[in-house]
């Protein structure tokens, strides 16, 4: 049976409040949505067609997004003084598993 004492107890997290851990986290949120937004113009319209009203290729936003999502991910790194070396060696094993996976289709 389920204690709905314990459920109604508060939180004991706390939310981030500092106003530069907000803006790098928030901005890379939003930087991670509009690349989003742009794989999924690729994957829907095809990544050499152009975005109609403003004749941008579809291949030139994506590369201008992935690259600000890069900015970001070194930013947030720097600043939340995260572990490089180990991200780098998940981002190798997980390019090598990515490729074999690829590679089945």
């Amino acid at each position: 049976m389920v204690d709905i004492d314990k459920l109604l107890d508060p939180s004991p997290w706390h939310p981030m409040s500092d106003p530069v851990d907000l803006k790098h986290l928030g901005k890379l949120a939003e930087e991670l949505g509009e690349a989003q937004a742009a794989v999924a113009r690729c994957i829907i319209q095809g990544i050499d067609e152009e975005e109609p009203e403003t004749g941008v290729p579809n291949r030139e936003w994506l590369e201008n997004e992935l690259a600000d999502v890069l900015a970001n991910v070194n930013l947030v790194a720097l600043r939340f003084e995260l572990d490089e070396e180990r991200m780098n060696q998940r981002a190798a094993k997980k390019m090598a598993h990515l490729k074999k996976w690829h590679d089945m289709a």
